[in-house]
């Protein structure tokens, strides 16, 4: 019993991190240092625990595990040609940081054997908490201004930017759609319908036009799962409905003349839109540079120094080209044809998982809870950077490891 509680706690202190805010240049780096300080702890609990032992021993040589550690040390090994090899040692700590929570989460999770609906109200109660931060701000702003598209920043609630914000947002909706559909709570029914609905409000209000792409997707996705999966066709009816519910209050509150609104934000997405056309130039730089360097790359975490000299007749105000707005393409910059290979083989053994899961589990909604997920992951790491901040990472270890578990107990009647 005291396993199991500490256990627990070492679980919900993960949560917590998002939450810690101090005065700091670089909040990544904030929570990084957080992240790696619990980490430490589960690591020495795990060691004097038998039973953890075990299960952490069986998830270290998963196929999934070992790809992440081939991919840490190709990385580790970019330091002998790296432009500057300090950078190679810190961008692969995040690394490692990662590593270390999918398997702790993993190990602590499976020892708990909690449900996937247990998952997903925690999850839920996680997500009201972090919301809450995002309505105050716009109440705030409704006291004094008619909100626009020029509050957008305000409501960012406990991330350092909208993007950032509105992906970690979007990740919780997935679970929470899975409350809603499987509670016998008239409350809890309520309660995800409400905060449901408030999620996908709040992310039209914050107008990121990354949010847009994911919407588009989730809903083809959905629209196709209606027609192979009978079983899901209430699960994806019912997400349906909240994006349009959410969308609608989104414009009651907005108006269609308002910056924010949607058709207005998409409408500025334009070649020559300097974000847009930034973007463009990087993606270009990037695949010019991996294909004269395709096998071994510039070295992990030194893009941002091979970038200053590409995009030097555009560099104003000491503002670089710290990332490349595409995290399959910087990895294949940084380490190659090698280390690319190594970061898709990631998400194709999580993605062999989710495909296993759904053959032994049509039936079953929380089949539905992962890939969905995931796929709002996949798309913002297509447009920005995930993979280089501590939140997400996190996030997408919490991912791989609840695809784990999932198929462990896949035959259990676990739903």
């Amino acid at each position: 019993m005291e396993i199991k509680i500490a256990t627990r706690i070492l679980l919900f202190s993960y949560f917590l991190v998002s939450f810690i805010i101090v005065d700091v240049l670089d909040i990544t780096t904030w929570r990084l240092f957080l992240f790696s300080i619990i980490n430490s702890i589960s690591l020495g609990f795990i060691y004097f625990s038998p039973e953890l032992s075990r299960i952490f021993r069986d998830i270290v040589k998963s196929k999934v595990s070992l790809v992440i550690i081939s991919f840490i040390a190709w990385s580790l090994m970019s330091y002998v040609y790296a432009i500057n090899g300090n950078e190679v040692i810190l961008r692969s700590m995040t690394f490692i940081n990662f590593f270390i929570s999918f398997i702790v989460l993993y190990t602590f999770i499976l020892f708990n054997k909690p449900s996937p609906y247990q998952i997903s109200v925690f999850l839920l109660i996680h997500f009201i908490f972090l919301v809450s931060s995002s309505y105050m701000a716009l109440y705030d702003i409704t006291l004094y201004y008619e909100y626009n598209f020029g509050f957008n920043n305000q409501l960012i609630g406990f991330f350092p930017n909208r993007n950032i914000t509105q992906a970690v947002y979007l990740m919780h909706l997935p679970f929470i759609i899975y409350v809603l559909r499987n509670t016998k709570s008239i409350f809890m029914k309520i309660s995800a319908s409400a905060t449901s609905v408030m999620l996908v409000n709040i992310i039209f209000l914050m107008g990121a036009r990354t949010s847009y792409v994911i919407f588009i997707a989730l809903i083809l996705t959905l629209i196709l799962l209606y027609f192979i999966n009978k079983d899901s066709r209430k699960f994806v009816s019912n997400t349906l409905v909240i994006f349009i519910v959410g969308f609608i209050i989104s414009t009651s509150i907005l108006g269609t003349d308002n910056s924010a609104f949607v058709s207005n934000r998409a409408s500025s997405i334009d070649f020559q839109e300097e974000s847009t056309a930034t973007r463009l130039r990087y993606y270009k730089y990037g695949f010019n540079e991996f294909l004269s360097n395709p096998l071994i790359g510039v070295g992990t975490g030194n893009w941002k120094i091979k970038s200053i000299g590409l995009d030097k007749e555009n560099i104003r105000s000491y503002i670089v080209p710290y990332t490349m707005h595409n995290d399959l393409l910087e990895v294949a910059v940084e380490l190659g044809l090698i280390g690319l290979i190594l970061y898709s083989l990631i998400f194709y053994f999580t993605i062999i998982n989710l495909w296993n899961l759904y053959q032994k589990n049509k039936s079953k909604e929380f089949i539905l809870i992962i890939p969905l997920a995931l796929l709002i992951y996949l798309i913002d790491s297509m447009i920005n950077f995930p993979f280089t901040r501590a939140s997400q990472l996190f996030y997408l270890a919490m991912l791989i490891a609840l695809s784990q578990f999932f198929l462990k107990f896949a035959d259990e009647d676990i739903s």
